[in-house]
Formats: structure tokens, C-alpha cells, sequence
């Protein structure tokens, strides 16, 4: 199960499509959240990556 989520993620990535690239940078952050959460530092660094990822969104709304 795992290697055909893995297959797919890596199958929309390769594809160079918005979405793919969209996908990626979720399960990037989801995983920094989850690591953040196991060495409870959430808290401090919540702002600094809602900031992050405001600016992010800002950077790609610009570019249409």
C-alpha cells in the first residue's frame, strides 16, 4: 500500500504539473508539522511557518 501511494506521488511529480508540484510541497509540510510535533517545538515555529507559507502563496499569485 505504501509503495503504490509512494508510485503515485512520484508518477504526479515526474509529470512536472502544478499539481504535482503542489502535491510535493503538502507532504513536505505536513512532514515538517509532524516532526515539529514529536519534538514539541510546534509552538515556536507555528508563526514563523504560517509566515512561510503566506509569502509562498503571495510569490506564486504574483507570478499568474
Amino acid at each position: 500500500m505504501i509503495e503504490a501511494l509512494a508510485g503515485l506521488i512520484l508518477n504526479v511529480i515526474v509529470a512536472d504539473s502544478t499539481t504535482g508540484q503542489n502535491l510535493m510541497k503538502g507532504v513536505i509540510t505536513y512532514n515538517k508539522i509532524e516532526n515539529m510535533k514529536q519534538d514539541d517545538k510546534w509552538k515556536a515555529s507555528l508563526h514563523e511557518e504560517s509566515h512561510q507559507i503566506l509569502k509562498d502563496a503571495i510569490r506564486e499569485a504574483g507570478k499568474q
